[in-house]
Formats: C-alpha cells, structure tokens, sequence
C-alpha cells in the first residue's frame, strides 16, 4: 500500500515548519582572546608541547618577552581598573599582529610572551622590530588615550634554553641588555 498523497506531504511540511522557525543566530567574530598565566613556571607548561616537537622533528621556536608598562604625564596616575584594560587591549593588538599559528599569553600584570612557531633568532629580530613599531601607537581606553612604554627581548630554540622557563629568562636577559 502506497501512502496517499496527503499523508506524503505531511511529513515535508513539518520539516519545512520546523525548519521556517528555526533562524541562523548572528555571526559573531572571535574576540581575541589572550590567556594569562601567573608565573614562568605555568608559561613553560603551556609550551612544553610546541619544544617537544621541536626536539623530535628539528624545528624552530622562538619567544619573544614584552614588558608594557602604563605611561602617565607627570603627576598622574592610573586606577588599577583602567591599567587592566589598557594591558587587554595590549594584549588583543599584539595577539591581531602575529600568524594564527603563534602563541600570546599574558604573564601576570604587565609581561606578555609570543611563541614564535617555525621562526628562529632571524625571523624574531625582524617580527620584535615590527610589533615595536604597531604596539607602540595610543590605545583607547574607556574615555581614555593611553599610551605604554614598550621593552622587548628575544630567545630561539635551542640555543636560549630548551624548556620554556629557560628561553623566557632568555628572552628576559635581552631584553635587560637592550636596557643597558
């Protein structure tokens, strides 16, 4: 026995009515997100992956250590809130100005690190020189232009340390001797 033809069509239409209520949410664009950790230790747990493929396939990593601090015409200050904020939006503009593929994390208040995937000592001194020149610029914060005072420092895989708390002392110590 074959259905009758309104029978038939009644299951297509319950999909179509199903189908006529359900409307596409917005499209969203991915915040960008940077993580924070509080300490060397959990940095170099976050990478211990990225160096271990290093070490078994020969690649290239390089980390990059940047030091932000709130810049304030003289007798002024910051609220600790405003400082926050103006450290996110540090953060989202060097995470929007590096591949995809690269790592920025937040460490504690003011340091941030880039890991730098298949770049060696080269590639680092030439992306260090360009996030100085893009980071550099006045951020907007609440009702607020604020500017930062940017160091940065650089350390390749192996030679600045082949765990990630060695290469981000690394990057630390050049960047204290770019200060010198």
């Amino acid at each position: 026995m074959s259905p009758s033809p309104a029978t038939a069509a009644a299951p297509s239409a319950v999909v179509e009515e199903a189908g006529a209520d359900r409307t596409k949410p917005p499209r969203q664009t991915p915040a960008l997100w940077v993580p924070r950790v509080d300490s060397l230790a959990e940095f170099g747990l976050m990478i211990s992956r990225q160096l271990t493929q290093c070490r078994r396939y020969g690649g290239h990593l390089s980390v990059l250590w940047l030091e932000a601090e709130p810049l304030a015409r003289e007798g002024q200050s910051w609220p600790a809130e405003t400082q926050n904020e103006l450290m996110t939006a540090v953060g989202r503009r060097l995470r929007s100005r590096v591949r995809g593929t690269d790592m920025v994390l937040q460490i504690g208040e003011t340091s941030f690190a880039v890991l730098l995937l298949d770049a060696g000592s080269p590639e680092a001194h030439i992306v260090q020189q360009r996030l100085l020149q893009m980071l550099n610029g006045p951020y907007g914060v609440g009702e607020h232009t604020m500017h930062v005072g940017l160091q940065m420092g650089a350390a390749a895989f192996p030679e600045g340390g082949v765990r990630g708390t060695e290469l981000a002392e690394s990057a630390r110590a050049d960047l204290r001797r770019r200060l010198a």
